[in-house]
């Protein structure tokens, strides 16, 4: 019981960017999701998804989050994302309701963070991985910096951060809306690569896009 809430709990407090947000089970909305007492994990509420899914999702808010919940194939996943925080926690569920993966993404679907927790059609835990590993020597919280020092807006739909760690070099992707037009009105915006080591410039170019 302990591991599972503490795991849920470090999801949650790293996804925010203060430390003053509530523990997993008190954060999330309890009416979707509930504490199975004998396998000691997190369900799936699917009588109430049916009762107000449309064409097989469901979106609402509550205390400032908002909730994506859909049916797809096999599964149900959740998104619960907040108006002031550029990652989403994501949510997988088995069939039967049961809990089958968890992390955190950044918005747009880029690059996920912490540690994506797997678990078995029982509820227990079969894997952690841990997607920061790599990047251990220049972390997001360094990146974070490095765009509010350009006065990067991370909540931006235009702001995008992803990661790659091909053959043991680690390097971010970072690319952002100048707020500058080219001659015909096109967004300028701006492509950075980072050395994810040592935090190093190793290109940076424009592209432009049509709106």
């Amino acid at each position: 019981m302990k591991k599972i809430l503490l795991i849920s709990a470090y999801l949650i407090s790293i996804s925010c960017y203060g430390q003053e947000k509530l523990e997993c089970h008190e954060k999330i909305n309890k009416q979707l999701f509930t504490e199975s007492r004998d396998t000691v994990m997190e369900k799936f509420n699917i009588e109430e998804f049916n009762k107000h899914q449309k064409n097989g999702s469901w979106t609402f808010k509550k205390n400032n989050e908002k909730y994506f919940l859909t049916k797809l194939q096999d599964e149900y996943w959740v998104e619960i994302s907040t108006k002031h925080n550029p990652f989403i926690l994501k949510c997988n569920y088995y069939s039967n309701g049961n809990i089958k993966l968890k992390g955190l993404i950044f918005h747009g679907n880029a690059f996920t963070k912490g540690v994506v927790v797997d678990y078995d059609k029982e509820g227990n835990i079969i894997k952690q991985t841990d997607y920061d590993a790599p990047y251990k020597s220049f972390q997001w919280e360094k990146v974070k910096l490095w765009l509010e020092n350009r006065k990067v807006d991370l909540l931006d739909p235009f702001t995008r951060v992803w990661r790659e760690n091909e053959n043991n070099r680690p390097i971010w992707y970072l690319s952002w809306d100048t707020k500058e037009h080219d001659k015909y009105g096109n967004k300028i915006i701006q492509d950075v690569e980072l050395d994810g080591e040592k935090g190093k410039v190793l290109k940076e170019t424009t592209h432009t896009f049509e709106e």
